[in-house]
């Protein structure tokens, strides 16, 4: 078997196979996380035990949580006796 003398154009062909590698994985990649909605799940998930925090003062979605607003409680203070 002869060996080959001449391999200049190897490395550029390793890097174009790389390249071509890469840019399939980060495109499926890519198409995987806009599919799944991935980052607004990360987003919206979270931001709605936020938001029922701040509105109701208790940690839970804003529409579950309205329950159990202080305001809602029948063991306020009142100024006039009982």
């Amino acid at each position: 078997m002869k060996r080959l003398r001449n391999a200049k154009g190897q490395m550029t062909v390793e890097a174009v196979l790389l390249l071509v590698v890469f840019v399939a994985f980060f495109n499926v990649t890519h198409r995987t996380i806009k599919d799944k909605e991935f980052l607004r799940n990360m987003v919206s998930g979270p931001w709605s035990f936020l938001q029922g925090m701040i509105q109701n003062g208790v940690w839970a979605p804003e529409n579950t949580g309205s329950d159990t607003h202080p305001n809602v409680y029948g063991r306020r203070a009142s100024p006039e006796p009982i």
